[in-house]
């Protein structure tokens, strides 16, 4: 990069930004769009959609909004970095992802969707167009298991002398389950 022309990140970036010009401010998008991949040239209009979009955000954004955007765009930049590193180390990037990233959107999803019939039935219907068989036999007997070992991580926790209030919140269920299930503990 030519020294006198400043990194796209720093022209965004909230102390730049104010002081560039819109020559400087528009050749900075550019070049952190282009970085990004965002700026097809088989596709013009969606090039100019997409630099119109950037300058709107950017344009009366607050300091701390464009700091919040510079910080995006360096957790962006790092995440691909670190994905590079992975693959040319020969390993998997996603191997260090969480193995239940699916099931988490997937119940925190249901959740937010308990008093919403409208959004629960959307719910469904996406994930009847995501899911197969297989996947949705496999979340059930996850499931199963998941009921099948409740009571021994309710006795994991009170052996350790978490508070059955915290079990409770932390399963989804009600104190008084966890006293039930402690109550009924077989003899050790």
């Amino acid at each position: 990069m030519n020294e006198q022309q400043p990194a796209a990140e720093d022209i965004v970036a909230a102390k730049d930004w104010e002081t560039a010009t819109p020559a400087e401010q528009a050749a900075a998008l550019d070049r952190l769009l282009a970085e990004r991949g965002l700026l097809p040239a088989d596709n013009p209009v969606v090039a100019d959609h997409n630099r119109r979009r950037a300058a709107a955000l950017l344009a009366g954004a607050s300091p701390s909004a464009r700091f919040q955007a510079a910080m995006l765009v360096a957790l962006d930049q790092y995440q691909r970095d670190r994905r590079a590193e992975i693959i040319a180390a020969g390993g998997d990037p996603d191997d260090d992802r969480d193995p239940f990233e699916t099931v988490r959107a997937i119940a925190d999803q249901w959740a937010t969707t308990e008093a919403d019939d409208e959004g629960r039935a959307a719910l469904l219907d996406n994930l009847a167009d995501r899911l197969d068989t297989t996947e949705v036999r496999a979340l059930r007997l996850a499931a199963e298991a998941a009921a099948a070992i409740t009571p021994r991580l309710i006795y994991a926790d009170a052996d350790h002398g978490v508070k059955a209030a915290d079990t409770a919140a932390d399963l989804g269920v009600s104190e008084s389950y966890v006293y039930r299930i402690l109550r009924t503990r077989p003899a050790q």
